[in-house]
């Protein structure tokens, strides 16, 4: 990605932000992985950008959710989770293994479960389209 008016040197190298790129063992890295490696310790590094992250819990989704729908409130998921986990406790031994405790698992299917089953076909009428 070659930006007009960047601040940084095309000397520097782009931010590694995969978790995983890390936890690779030496041995396992193939003769380009340990160039790129080697390249690492010797060239400055750009700064990563505010959307970047190499957090597990890091989800555009959520991200995306917090950021339009509230505004100024709270952008955890921590009253999901307190509301599920009070459900668990409440309900019989018999029905914990079917509540769900996941904050994630929960959002998403709240997502999968708000989208439209049918969709939107165009159909032109004198030279319109109409939906």
């Amino acid at each position: 990605m070659s930006v007009r008016w960047s601040r940084y040197n095309p000397y520097y190298l782009e931010p590694e932000i995969r978790r995983e790129a890390y936890d690779i063992p030496e041995t396992e890295l193939t003769a380009e992985e340990k160039e790129q490696q080697e390249l690492k310790k010797i060239r400055p590094i750009k700064a990563a950008t505010n959307g970047m992250t190499s957090s597990v819990f890091n989800d555009p989704l959520i991200s995306k959710f917090t950021n339009m729908i509230m505004k100024g409130g709270d952008k955890t998921l921590e009253h999901m989770k307190r509301k599920q986990v009070e459900k668990y406790h409440k309900a019989p031994q018999s029905k914990k293994d079917k509540i769900e405790c996941n904050p994630y698992t929960i959002f998403h299917q709240a997502m999968e479960n708000c989208k439209p089953v049918i969709g939107l076909v165009s159909i032109q009428r004198g030279g319109k389209f109409y939906q």
